[in-house]
């Protein structure tokens, strides 16, 4: 009998399976490198990719500018109602000026600078010192705020008309005009005057407005 084939005795054989079990782990280590870029890969949305969030949508270009933090700009407007009614015509704006200043005439002066714009302007009367406000009706805040701007007092003068009014009888007049001490000196320059009548043993003061 021949003797069978053996391998060879100088370890070849032993070489060249190392290297096919080598070669082996490589081509395994290379399948799940490229399977792991691949997953990476799919992971990632392409440019163009919808992303809605909520009720708001934006769209990812690819080319973000720096600090934009992807989320779309939601713009709100808000109308403001407003506070006053729109101004009557001054032919229908009944007016009347009280002199509460205790300067003669300051309030017939008053008056006179009402008659140009067309107001209404009421027989101007008298009533104790005080100071100076312009008292409106309702409805007629925004006509008291051009009455004040023609005599010259400031915004801070204006005030609802109380009730009962500031004056026994204000006529139905929709803005009450108060000229203060404060104010009475634009208008006048000399205490109003006392007019003193005797009729029947009876005597009555009278004091110009």
């Amino acid at each position: 009998m021949r003797p069978g084939n053996h391998a060879a005795g100088d370890g070849s054989f032993g070489r060249s399976a190392g290297g096919a079990a080598g070669r082996g782990i490589a081509l395994l280590a290379l399948a799940v490198l490229l399977g792991i870029i691949l997953l990476n890969a799919t992971d990632e949305d392409p440019p163009g990719t919808r992303v809605t969030t909520g009720s708001q949508a934006s769209v990812d270009d690819g080319d973000d500018e720096e600090g934009d933090d992807g989320e779309a700009a939601v713009a709100s407007t808000t109308s403001v109602p407003p506070t006053t009614l729109p101004a009557h015509p001054p032919k229908e704006v009944k007016v009347i000026v009280v002199n509460a200043s205790g300067v003669k005439g300051a309030a017939g002066k008053a008056s006179d600078l009402l008659k140009p714009p067309g107001y209404n302007v009421l027989a101007p009367t008298n009533a104790s010192r005080g100071e100076t406000i312009v008292y409106f009706a309702p409805g007629y805040d925004a006509d008291a705020a051009a009455v004040a701007a023609a005599l010259g007092f400031p915004p801070a003068s204006l005030k609802p008309l109380p009730t009962p009014p500031p004056i026994p009888d204000s006529k139905g007049a929709h803005i009450v005009v108060m000229v203060g001490a404060d104010q009475g000196s634009r208008f006048g320059a000399a205490p109003a005057a006392t007019t003193t009548s005797t009729t029947a043993g009876a005597t009555t003061t009278t004091k110009k407005p």
